[in-house]
């Protein structure tokens, strides 16, 4: 059965949600960089704040969503009707006593996202871990 690992969080824009949840890429540099500017480009890159907070040296970012705000007034509250749609409403109403006033963000981590790697998720400064939840099913 599929799983999912759950997060809530507060950002000012979906904008903001995804610069953290998602992969950022810098532009890439052009034909005129020397092979050194070019390696240390690739060094930085991507980055991933919401896979470095955590510590992980592996996450599939196609497995990864970011839901801001609940569809209905944009970032004021967590779609929470979505969440139900994926897990059970016992398990909704779990994430959403644990969720911190003012959350408007959903991340939801596909168990595909760890490619078979025993990955331990945490609460941190920037997010709130609800658990892992199976599918509604």
């Amino acid at each position: 059965m599929h799983r999912f690992h759950i997060f809530v969080a507060t950002f000012a824009s979906e904008v903001d949600a995804a610069s953290f949840t998602e992969k950022q890429w810098e532009p890439e540099p052009g034909d005129e960089a020397s092979d050194e500017e070019y390696a240390a480009w690739e060094g930085r890159n991507p980055s991933w704040p919401m896979r470095a907070e955590q510590g992980f040296t592996y996450l599939d970012g196609d497995f990864v969503e970011t839901i801001w705000g609940d569809g209905d007034t944009g970032g004021s509250d967590v779609n929470w009707r979505y969440l139900a749609s994926l897990v059970d409403s016992d398990d909704a109403a779990r994430c959403r006593d644990v969720a911190p006033p003012g959350s408007n963000t959903l991340v939801i981590i596909h168990q595909q996202a760890l490619g078979g790697f025993d990955i331990s998720f945490r609460s941190t400064s920037t997010m709130t871990y609800c658990g892992c939840f199976q599918a509604r099913g």
